[in-house]
């Protein structure tokens, strides 16, 4: 089973290695921390489908292998830290 990092560093951490990303692209995206309320709202939002991706491949998994109590906490379940 994986452990689920808080929401609020996995956006951080996704957003900036998306910037990075946009950036070798040769386009320009703001920093994590000169971000509006609301665009830390919507990279939250992000975190949040990308941990309840990670719990259906997870529960896939344990559903494949017959263990579907190794399934990880949905969305929902990760406290913004």
């Amino acid at each position: 089973m994986t452990t689920m990092p808080g929401l609020l560093p996995l956006a951080r951490h996704y957003y900036e290695a998306r910037r990075e990303v946009l950036l070798a692209g040769g386009r320009q995206a703001t920093p994590w921390y000169l971000l509006s309320s609301d665009e830390h709202a919507v990279a939250i939002a992000e975190a949040k489908i990308v941990v309840e991706a990670i719990r259906r491949v997870d529960e896939e998994r344990a559903v494949l292998l017959g263990g579907a109590d190794r399934a990880l906490p949905t969305a929902g379940d990760a406290a913004v830290a």
